[in-house]
């Protein structure tokens, strides 16, 4: 395990100094043109942020559960081999690819959406039909981090009271970074450990014991007001500190790899087809998602993330980097199952805590002690899902506000409630039994790579547009066009599935086909 993790990091390593670098002389980043960040600077969604700050930020949003549970399903369905595979090529050549593009889009044009990109070349409709997709996925995911934050709480409330203290420290912290001149180091040396010293405060003072449906009141509650707030006062503080949790699983994880003498125990190679999951092509691609590429990462990218950076050239430190070491988090979790006998993963259930049991190994190799080190990972994990959840509500208020085409005081609190509607009524309501997230789970994995599919498109459009050669991008656009429809389509034509689902499914199998057609129409004929 320790070859593969080594050569993984170098491989990223390449990628990020040499294809990085391709990027930013095909694109023409110029460090002297002003970005959105500077000509807008509203103060609120618009702030000049340094790249270490905004590089937690993005790494937050896109990271969590996605990068960890894809790869673990993928090696378990398919064998290490062609998970590990797809991971470095895909979030080098497509991922990441897929990351830069859209920041460099938003950034070129006043800090827009890649929908809006996208119906100010194309046209009106097929930019509106892409918002209008983009805006249901992001309820989506609220419904989803929603139901799991406030289930979370309910079942262990110490993360609940770790939770509300690391928010309270973020704020404190928010405010030091803006008004303290005491050096950065000097910052974080401070914060970062008082932030940690929230395990200890939730472990002897838990929240008090209160239904999963409270729980979702309050979040609610607090996403709002989390996504009105200027983003230097919550946003990111709190995304630079949660993201050194992820930091420090990582070093401590690859510390184990290396002094561990752990083998790998599953098959490199199961089978094209296993029974109950489907054929390698096109469901390896879907169910790694995050771990190579995630649609997700360009409503981040062109949303919150662009609309903060400093200098053209932070889009390849923070948009390309950040899904480079996303790829590196996703070979680890591969090795975290990788290590694992078949009775252990059975007895551990569920992806989450597959990998917080393959991690707590790694690290008790370095002392470590076990059940230490799994409470941790499940807490580094479960730190995510509130990030996620108020920086999607402000980006379905971006995409919300471009829609309507427009943007005032008003528009910041009456979009903001308004996107929350939907999620609120949603996380309440069953379909045949459970959640109704959870029914319509099947078509996420799907939705979320036809997003990044549309999103590709749009930078092959915009590249096509500004007379840039686009050569480079059409592999990652043919992959990413074919997986999703092609799983769509199967979709589709299963019996197998609920009657709601195959329509939802073929829907969204002619919404992705036609911004595919009137994409390529527009690079066929401009000239």
């Amino acid at each position: 395990m320790v070859y593969l993790l080594l050569i993984s990091i170098i491989f990223f390593y390449l990628a990020y100094r040499y294809f990085g670098s391709f990027m930013d002389r095909r694109c023409g980043i110029d460090k002297q043109r002003q970005t959105p960040a500077h000509t807008v600077n509203d103060g609120v969604d618009y702030v000049p942020t340094r790249a270490s700050i905004l590089f937690g930020h993005h790494f937050s949003s896109i990271a969590g559960a996605g990068p960890i549970v894809g790869p673990i399903l993928a090696a378990m369905y398919f064998g290490w081999g062609p998970t590990w595979l797809w991971i470095l090529i895909g979030a080098a050549f497509v991922g990441g690819l897929h990351d830069y593009g859209a920041a460099f889009i938003s950034t070129r044009t006043g800090g827009k959406s890649i929908a809006e990109a996208m119906r100010s070349i194309v046209g009106q409709r097929t930019g509106r039909l892409f918002a209008l997709f983009v805006l249901f996925a992001l309820l989506y995911v609220i419904i989803v981090f929603l139901d799991l934050t406030a289930t979370t709480f309910s079942n262990t409330p110490e993360v609940a009271t770790a939770s509300t203290w690391f928010i309270l420290v973020a704020v404190i912290f928010g405010l030091v970074l803006t008004k303290s001149k005491m050096s950065f180091l000097a910052k974080i040396a401070i914060f970062v450990p008082v932030t940690y010293a929230g395990l200890a405060i939730g472990h002897f003072f838990p929240a008090p014991a209160l239904s999963s449906n409270v729980w979702a009141v309050l979040i609610i509650i607090y996403c709002f007001v989390a996504a009105i707030l200027p983003v230097q006062v919550l946003l990111q503080p709190r995304d630079f500190l949660s993201s050194t949790f992820l930091y420090v699983l990582m070093g401590a994880g690859f510390l184990g790899v290396l002094f561990s003498r752990e083998s790998i125990q599953i098959e490199m190679f199961t089978s094209w087809n296993p029974q109950d999951v489907g054929a390698l092509v096109p469901v390896l691609f879907i169910t790694v998602a995050c771990g190579a590429c995630s649609g997700f990462h360009s409503i981040v990218s062109s949303g919150t993330t662009s609309k903060q950076l400093d200098n053209e050239t932070d889009i390849r430190k923070v948009n390309y980097g950040g899904m480079l070491v996303e790829g590196v988090l996703a070979v680890f979790a591969m090795g975290t199952i990788a290590i694992l006998s078949e009775a252990d993963r059975t007895a551990a259930g569920t992806p989450v805590a597959i990998f917080a049991a393959g991690a707590g190994r790694f690290m008790s190799s370095i002392g470590l002690p076990q059940p230490l080190a799994v409470e941790f990972s499940l807490l580094a994990v479960s730190t995510f899902l509130l990030t996620t959840l108020d920086t999607c509500t402000r980006l379905s208020r971006f995409i919300l506000e471009e829609f309507l085409q427009t943007r005032s005081q008003k528009t910041r609190w009456f979009g903001t409630a308004a996107v929350l509607v939907l999620p609120t009524v949603a996380v309440f309501q069953t379909i045949n039994g459970m959640p109704a997230w959870k029914a319509i789970w099947p078509l996420f994995g799907a939705t979320n790579q036809l997003m990044a599919a549309m999103a590709l498109l749009t930078f092959l459009v915009f590249l096509k547009n500004k007379r840039i050669k686009y050569g480079f991008i059409i592999p990652a656009v043919v992959v990413m066009v074919i997986m999703p429809l092609l799983a769509l389509t199967m979709m589709t034509y299963d019996s197998g599935l609920d009657l709601m689902l195959r329509g939802i499914a073929l829907s969204m199998l002619l919404l992705g086909g036609f911004v595919t057609f009137m994409s390529i129409r527009y690079v066929l004929q401009t000239k």
